[in-house]
């Protein structure tokens, strides 16, 4: 079963993908920039982008009003991220 969460504008939120292949992000009322961090054990514990270089988009990316973005797990460099929003809230289903 999927969980659904909401991400209000410029806030953020933990998420442990845990046995899904990703999460679902889609802006429903306005274009909003979304970022996907982690927290990195190996470095001063400070939060790192979770999108690695090979998933071919950037962090932070933009999804349009209205709009869905499919972030894979194979994408992320840890499958407990934390997931923010700005410019507009949204929602995130994984």
């Amino acid at each position: 079963m999927a969980t659904t969460v909401t991400i209000a504008q410029d806030t953020t939120r933990e998420i442990d993908l845990g046995n899904s292949n990703g999460m679902s992000i889609t802006a429903p009322l306005a274009r909003a920039s979304v970022h996907v961090d982690y927290q990195n054990p190996a470095g001063s514990g400070n939060y790192s982008s979770a999108i690695k270089g090979s998933a071919g988009y950037g962090n932070p990316f933009t999804v349009p009003a209205g709009g869905t973005k499919a972030v894979l797990k194979t994408d992320l460099e840890s499958e407990h991220v934390r997931v923010g929003a700005r410019d507009a809230g949204i929602t995130v289903t994984y």
